[in-house]
């Protein structure tokens, strides 16, 4: 599955520009799993375990001291 669908069927709360981030940046993210074209798939279940284990900022930290 590509990142788009991943992202407008399976992964609610997460837009298609994270995702393309966190591919680039995050060395977590899961590995593709095949191409179509130009496109790279991802496997739902990698991608789901890699939103649910990722980390995430605290809460309440807008401190910009």
């Amino acid at each position: 599955m590509g990142l788009r669908q991943a992202a407008e069927h399976h992964l609610p709360g997460l837009t298609l520009a994270a995702l393309r981030f966190a591919r680039a940046n995050d060395p977590t993210f899961p590995t593709s799993a095949a191409k179509r074209g130009t496109e790279l798939l991802y496997s739902v279940h990698d991608l789901k375990k890699w939103a649910r284990n990722r980390p995430r900022a605290p809460t309440g930290t807008t401190d910009l001291d």
